[in-house]
């Protein structure tokens, strides 16, 4: 009776796997035809031959059309030729601000999605859902504060899921290579910020002194921040000099020579400055023990305002007045009343203020007529040109020409005095290290070369390289590989234009009215895209597969809850159904089976009761 019970059991099981079954299209026409189209070419070619194939599984065939960059004149079919998706990169600057104002919004410069409020127009506010979030996003204050952090996550969110005009794709990495004995190093931090931390636990191949690291950069130009234009120029300038407020990795905003910032009102800034830290020496020795307060912050903002060659960075600053010696009011400009070359919001003195401050006491010793403005032909601004000094860890040493660059810690900076940097405002030890090492130096050595860099490198010359792959280095046991994503956001962007019959369709969803076709369809093919398959077979799972409608390294503004569209056929097909193409993989009834199976299963149940009676019986 054991073994009949077995038996009807696995009849049962075999039978249910076909009661209920997908009906699998093997052959069919793909439903529509998209165009899309790519410039230059890069990975977008590979990208989107696996996209075309990863389409084709839900239906959608791809008509790929590639320009190269003189597709951008005016006479080119680069104009002309209909599209609805397109691979594009924006990136290669970083940015201390998630406005993107230009980029999204309804009259955006770069809003090649066409995006438009009459998309997701809401009475009570008068426009876009969208549109009003990056309108209020730009006149939240502070512009550091959770409430505007908290803005832009619900702005990243529902754009992602309520109009997805783009499908983020794949981010290429930073790779910096360093001894294994070189302890503390952060490379998201950086060589400035990690300093505190690092320490040579003992020395490495090829290495001459544990009391320095040494690196390679490019020829440096002009060491005052109000005029230099280079990379090489601008990290000694941050190693020398020290900024109102300061940015970490992740773009977190503290106080740093700056204690305090207060919005007295939307168009009056209050800064209030750190008392006790003490100038370096000037090179000709003449100024000695002078101290940072308010004069340098107005001669900073003023020369940035009026000298440098980003003005026009700084058309939001009306006014200044110093208030006492250590506090200086910023009034900014009425954003109604202006009307230049870029619309004003209130957030945007926040990069600005942060620049690097130098000394008054220093570079204004005589002023042109006005009185105001100091006179940059005093042999003070030429001199600080070459021998820059600030209120920062590092002075600058000594310099060879075409050689190197010496910059050495200053033993009476601030960052080492614990009555200054105490202050919990700050979080100095968990953010600077305690200081503690041995490491007293920064070697920088000219080299312009990538593959002489690496050979200086491999033979312990240099203590970090920056290096363009990794894989090779995973198996030097010395050797450590730290990554950092680029800045760098490299998408497919829909057509959402009301003229794009599928991607752009406005009618709502036969099955979903909830939603518009051409939102289904574009989440449809943000389903079924698979980018982890295109990140292995293009670049070997070495890049980073992004989210976030923002550049990723943007740390606390990238919402970690954002809507992620993995690959997942299921969803993709989902969308596709509600838009009203059935690909025919919903599940089917076999009624004929279903007859069997109950009465496979009535016979089943009689049979027991049948067997429980003749038991009781014969009891």
């Amino acid at each position: 009776m054991k073994k009949g019970y077995s038996l009807l059991l696995v009849g049962l099981f075999l039978t249910s796997l076909y009661i209920v079954k997908p009906t699998r299209t093997h052959s069919y026409d793909p439903f529509f035809t998209l165009s899309v189209r790519h410039v230059g070419g890069g990975d977008g070619p590979d990208y989107l031959n696996l996209i075309k194939q990863q389409l084709l599984r839900i239906g959608i065939n791809l008509d790929v059309h590639l320009f190269d960059w003189g597709a951008m004149i005016p006479e080119s079919d680069y104009w002309t030729t209909p599209w609805d998706m397109q691979i594009a990169s924006f990136g290669g600057y970083s940015r201390k601000d998630p406005d993107f104002t230009g980029v999204y919004n309804e009259n955006g410069s770069l809003n090649f999605f066409s995006y438009h409020t009459s998309m997701d127009w809401d009475e009570e506010l008068g426009t876009g859902k969208n549109e009003w979030y990056i309108k209020t996003g730009r006149e939240i204050l502070p512009p550091y504060s959770q409430e505007r952090i908290n803005h832009y996550w619900e702005w990243e969110d529902y754009l992602m899921d309520k109009i997805l005009p783009v499908q983020p794709l794949i981010i290429p990495m930073d790779y910096m290579a360093s001894w294994i004995e070189l302890e503390g190093y952060n490379y998201s931090k950086g060589i400035i910020q990690s300093w505190g931390n690092m320490n040579w636990e003992y020395g490495h191949t090829g290495q001459i002194s544990t009391n320095e690291v040494v690196i390679a950069d490019e020829l440096w130009e002009n060491l005052n921040p109000i005029f230099h234009d280079d990379s090489a120029s601008d990290f000694i300038t941050s190693a020398c000099l020290d900024p109102l407020f300061w940015y970490d990795e992740d773009l977190r905003v503290w106080p740093h020579l700056a204690e305090e910032l207060i919005m007295v009102n939307d168009t009056q800034i209050r800064i209030k400055c750190r008392q006790g830290i003490q100038w370096h020496d000037d090179p000709d020795e003449i100024f000695m023990n002078e101290i940072f307060d308010a004069e340098d912050v107005y001669l900073t903002l003023y020369c940035w305002k009026y000298l440098s060659r980003d003005r026009h960075l700084y058309y939001w600053l009306e006014d200044m007045e110093i208030v006492d010696q250590y506090t200086i009011d910023l009034f900014l400009k009425n954003s109604e009343e202006y009307s230049g070359w870029s619309s004003y919001a209130p957030v945007q003195f926040m990069p600005r203020i942060s620049t690097k401050i130098i000394p008054e006491h220093y570079l204004n010793q005589t002023q042109l007529v006005d009185g105001k403005t100091p006179n940059i032909t005093h042999s003070s601004w030429e001199k600080y040109s070459t021998n820059c000094f600030g209120t920062g860890l590092f002075e600058l040493s000594d310099f060879d020409v075409g050689v190197e660059t010496i910059l050495a810690v200053n033993p009476q900076c601030w960052w080492l005095n614990s009555m200054i940097n105490n202050d919990p405002m700050l979080d100095w030890n968990k953010r600077f290290g305690d200081f503690s090492g041995y490491i007293n130096q920064l070697r920088i050595r000219l080299i312009t070369d990538s593959q002489t860099r690496l050979q200086e490198f491999e033979a312990g010359k240099l203590d970090l390289s920056q290096i363009e792959t990794m894989p090779e280095f995973f198996i030097e046991p010395e050797i450590d590989v730290q990554l950092k994503k680029q800045w760098k956001l490299t998408f497919l962007g829909y057509n959402m234009r009301e003229n794009r019959q599928y991607v752009g369709s406005r009618e709502p969803c036969p099955l979903d009215s909830a939603i518009s076709i051409g939102l289904a369809i574009r989440k449809a093919i943000s389903y079924a895209m698979n980018r982890e398959e295109m990140n292995k077979i293009i670049h070997g799972g070495d890049y980073y597969v992004s989210d976030q409608p923002i550049y990723e390294r943007m740390g606390i503004w990238c919402n970690p809850n954002i809507i992620r569209y993995n690959h997942d056929l299921d969803k993709a097909r989902e969308y596709m159904t509600k838009a009203g193409y059935d690909l025919g993989w919903t599940p089917t009834f076999d009624l004929s089976l279903v007859f069997v199976i109950c009465g496979i299963t009535l016979f089943f149940a009689v049979a027991t009761l049948f067997v429980k009676s003749r038991k009781r019986r014969s009891n």
